[in-house]
């Protein structure tokens, strides 16, 4: 593989170009614009912020199974016609207007049809439309976040989590109007961060119409199962289902500020999969605490259930990310897919939950254990179908397959990938040294490796040095060479 064919292959050349210094000014604040859409979902199921205080129950449940409607039939449409459709970034114009309508949707409901008062029916049929937006705004930023590399993803959906808690929190202080008015402006501001940042990134790679591109299931079932679990923990706080909302923005910061802090602290390039290690017992330590949780400490008990909920998600979608980024596999319907599900099983839960407060089942003892072993038996064959691949950098079933040969033909990225990691292997080179090799291998400069991997100039210089010492290599071009064999 020669120089020339890595660039082409991880740099695309129709990658925008910076135009303005508007653009620049926002480097690289846009990529966190992932976090405005997630302030924007918690916004809007948090009762206290949309509608407000003070409306009837059936009003807020028209509007919540609207907005969850709206929005699973939107990624199912998505994923159903992802091949139609290709790369959803490659359709700014349409995305943009639905967008639109989702930020005009969430002022109308919140500033016109709760206040009159409207008819239930209206209300659920205008919130799904309002959540159309939503779902194609995920699908934009799914696309991004996986053409930005191991790194890049995961310190920027870091900090988009740390401000998806930050400003659901600076939104709660507002007084009406201006806690709806700010919140139907999040999805506008999320799409401009995200249309500057689809600018900038490679693109995402064409697909190949000889190839079929198989589904990750044990992912996908994984995702159900943590949003059935979440969906059901608010059955233990039947006083305020709404704090549920509440624990999941204070989980997903509190995510976002554990991944900064091990990413900064830690001197070898972080393993996702510790996401994955704490949510785990976290869910099983929840669950069997619910025959015992009475009203104080179900507050406790839905909090632990969604912040595993939450790590384990973001463990998943890492996981997507780096399918779609190593093995090119189209991002719109493998990600409409996950949500899909993932959203399919929180509606189930809501279901469960539901149902135990129309019966009046909450002090039921035996209910309570059935449903705490039946939660614990979940999350331990979720642990079984994790532990049974063998390497989080697996394809996981998912990589491209070609029509008439039935076989996996590696594409250029994953060829480079592996070219990183055969030579990795050869000279003993830690895990940092193998993405600073990639980049320089890519021709990047020393700033540009610092941007990407968040890492000091003498800090990129050490690892330079050592790097160059256990390749015998003097220079760039010498590197560059180590991938011409």
């Amino acid at each position: 593989m020669k120089p020339s064919d890595v660039v082409r292959a991880i740099v695309p050349e129709d990658q925008a170009e910076e135009e303005d210094s508007f653009a620049a000014l926002l480097f690289p604040l846009r990529f966190l614009g992932m976090g405005l859409l997630v302030a924007w979902l918690c916004c809007t199921h948090v009762t206290f912020i949309f509608p407000g205080f003070g409306f009837p129950d059936a009003s807020l449940a028209a509007i919540n199974y609207g907005m969850r409607v709206g929005d699973v039939g939107t990624f199912l449409v998505l994923a159903l016609f992802s091949n139609r459709i290709g790369r959803l970034g490659s359709h700014k114009k349409a995305s943009a207007a639905f967008v639109i309508i989702t930020a005009a949707g969430t002022a109308l409901l919140g500033l016109v049809l709760f206040p009159a008062g409207s008819a239930a029916a209206i209300l659920f049929a205008v919130s799904a439309v309002t959540a159309i937006g939503g779902a194609f705004l995920f699908c934009l930023w799914a696309e991004a976040y996986s053409q930005m590399g191991t790194t890049r993803t995961l310190m920027y959906g870091a900090g988009s989590c740390i401000t998806a808690a930050v400003v659901s929190f600076a939104v709660s202080t507002m007084q009406e109007p201006y806690a709806i008015a700010a919140t139907a402006l999040l999805p506008l501001a999320s799409l401009a961060c995200a249309l500057l940042s689809l600018r900038i990134l490679p693109t995402e790679p064409a697909r190949s119409a000889n190839t079929r591109y198989p589904l990750p299931w044990k992912l996908l079932g994984i995702m159900t199962a943590a949003g059935l679990l979440s969906g059901t923990a608010g059955s233990v706080i039947p006083d305020a289902t709404w704090m549920g909302a509440i624990h999941r923005v204070v989980a997903t910061g509190l995510a976002g500020i554990v991944i900064i802090v091990m990413a900064l602290t830690l001197k070898d390039r972080i393993d996702v999969r510790f996401l994955a290690k704490v949510g785990l017992p976290l869910s099983i330590i929840a669950l069997a605490a619910i025959p015992f949780a009475d009203p104080q400490w179900g507050f406790a008990v839905s909090f632990s259930l969604k912040l595993a909920y939450v790590w384990f998600t973001m463990f998943v979608l890492l996981m997507l990310a780096n399918i779609a980024f190593r093995f090119e596999v189209p991002t719109l319907r493998l990600f409409a897919l996950a949500r899909a599900l993932s959203e399919l099983g929180i509606f189930a839960g809501i279901g469960i939950r539901q149902c135990l407060l129309q019966n009046s089942l909450f002090f039921n003892e035996a209910l309570l254990v059935g449903l705490a072993l039946g939660g614990i038996v979940l999350v331990l064959v979720c642990a079984l179908v994790w532990t049974s691949e063998k390497s989080v950098n697996g394809d996981w079933g998912a990589s491209g397959i070609t029509l008439d040969g039935q076989l996996h033909v590696p594409g250029p990225r994953e060829r480079f990938m592996a070219r990183c990691e055969s030579l990795a292997e050869r000279y003993g080179l830690t895990a940092r040294e193998t993405e600073i090799m990639g980049l320089i291998a890519q021709r990047k400069s020393r700033a540009e490796i610092e941007q990407q991997l968040f890492l000091s100039e003498n800090t990129v210089k050490t690892h330079v040095r050592h790097l160059y010492a256990k390749l015998g290599a003097h220079s760039k071009a010498d590197v560059i060479a180590l991938f011409e064999e």
